[in-house]
């Protein structure tokens, strides 16, 4: 009978390895490295894999002495979906070697999995530290698998895991979204057991308020990546009476840690959430500072005011002009004022006009500045307050050159019934532009002079369609207005 095609090489190969295999303590040498890996990528190739002589090959190199041989052939094996394997990969479990443990793990099928669930909860809970990555394969199959008891399992497993399986574990318990093994979870956070940061995440996700305490402790330790997992965790589960713990993070070295207590201070709120954050904007890292500035914005009272409008200054204008619009403070519009004719941001000069309109426009708003894109962030602040009193500089802009000056303010003075805007809308019906024309047809009908058929006669026969639209709706009974002119 011939040999199978890819028989050879692979035996060469084999022998390469076997003969650099270190022996009497001796160290792993370069060699050594390459061989293992033709040899490993070899048997992993797919040619070999789909060949039937190349199959079997493989499973007779599974019972090869030396163990890189076997733990290679495994490992190829396992990457290939065929339950003729599944005897070789049951034998494997009981091989010496953890890597080729681990390597028949990862080739068990579904219902292999099932037969030797035993022997898995076995090995998940083996202890040495050669063993953890056969650890951890046994724990993604348990959790993969239906068993009605995997989830008890790989809790009380949280007790042998090293890092990456406490991790794995405590992630799978926090995707069952079961609270009944908060316990295990709590205990294992207890004991600074390795995986604390996965932990916390799992007790946060579970929204766990039994593990508060257990979380508070835990803030404190030299893992600064498990301080900001515990902090995240208190954030979610709203642990009020962590407040002053997590406030303490305030003064931590890191400058991550630091921003995390003040995002888990803010979403926890209270009385400490202002102070905090206003000492923060003085803080020597830019990201804190940053994330105290959007704390103010959100959360901040009339303490803030000032960080909020000395922020407007800087990079960070838009987050503190989102801060003033919801404190609608009266005292700030000349610094908004300022925003609305420096910027040249579009979505910054919007934030200003919104915070202006809220608090009611001040009376010099630059509705007359040398830049059009003012002029209509201007006329749409006055048109948003809607008041008799700005009747005139509505008028005034009615004549502005800018087409859309002109179609806020004829949209604006729609809000101000009053007879002398009647003419001046009248009059805008035959501007040049129809954006104009059709403003001028909204604001009559929203004014709904006893003439309003008549004054609207020429739009109905617009030659622009928006026009004629507009003064359809303007004069049908009870309809909404048109929207604003932008």
């Amino acid at each position: 009978m011939d040999e199978p095609t890819d028989r050879l090489p692979g035996e060469v190969l084999v022998a390469r390895l076997v003969q650099l295999e270190p022996t009497g303590g001796r160290t792993r040498s370069a060699a050594r490295t390459d061989a293992y890996k033709e040899l490993f990528e070899h048997a992993h190739d797919k040619a070999l894999l789909s060949d039937p002589a190349g199959n079997r090959w493989l499973a007779a190199m599974t019972a090869h002495p030396v163990r890189a041989v076997r733990t290679i052939a495994i490992s190829a094996l396992a990457g290939v979906p065929d339950p003729a394997h599944q005897t070789i990969m049951v034998r494997a479990l009981s091989d010496p070697d953890p890597a080729v443990v681990g390597s028949a793990v990862r080739g068990l099928t579904a219902r292999t999995v099932a037969e030797v669930f035993d022997h898995l909860v076995a090995l998940v809970n083996r202890p040495g530290p050669t063993w953890a990555w056969p650890r951890r394969h046994a724990g993604w199959r348990i959790a993969e698998s239906s068993h009605p008891r995997r989830l008890g399992i790989l809790a009380d497993a949280l007790a042998h895991a090293d890092n990456g399986g406490a991790h794995d574990i405590a992630h799978a318990l926090a995707r069952a979204g079961d609270p009944r093994f908060a316990p295990a979870l709590i205990e294992h956070l207890r004991s600074r057991a390795p995986g604390g940061c996965a932990v916390a995440f799992a007790l946060g996700h579970l929204r766990v308020a039994d593990a508060t305490g257990a979380l508070v402790d835990a803030l404190h330790t030299a893992d600064v990546t498990q301080t900001v997992s515990v902090l995240e965790a208190l954030a979610k589960i709203g642990a009020d009476e962590a407040a002053p713990a997590v406030h303490s993070m305030l003064d931590h070295r890191q400058a991550f840690v630091r921003e995390a207590a003040l995002l888990t201070l803010a979403r926890l709120g209270g009385p400490l959430v202002v102070p905090a954050a206003l000492a923060a904007t003085d803080d020597g890292d830019p990201a804190v500072r940053e994330r105290a500035i959007r704390v103010l914005a959100e959360h901040g009272d009339h303490r803030a005011l000032g960080r909020l409008a000395a922020a407007c200054d800087g990079r960070h204008v838009r987050v503190a002009l989102k801060g003033l619009v919801r404190l609608a403070e009266p005292s700030v519009a000349p610094t908004l004022s300022e925003v609305l004719v420096t910027t040249t941001d579009r979505r910054t000069r919007k934030l200003a006009g919104q915070a202006l309109a809220r608090i009611g426009a001040p009376p010099h708003l630059p509705t007359w500045h040398r830049n059009r894109v003012v002029r209509r962030a201007a006329v749409w602040v006055v048109g948003q307050r809607a008041d008799a009193k700005d009747a005139h500089v509505l008028l005034r802009a009615l004549q502005d050159e800018d087409e859309l000056v002109r179609a806020r303010a004829a949209f604006a003075l729609g809000r101000i019934p009053i007879a002398e805007a009647l003419a001046p809308l009248t009059e805008a019906l035959d501007d040049a532009r129809p954006r104009v024309r059709a403003s001028a047809a909204t604001a009559l009908g929203r004014i709904s002079p006893a003439d309003l058929r008549n004054r609207l006669a020429t739009a109905l026969l617009d030659p622009h369609p928006a026009v004629r639209s507009a003064a359809t709706a303007a004069l049908r009974p009870g309809a909404p207005p048109s929207g604003q002119p932008t």
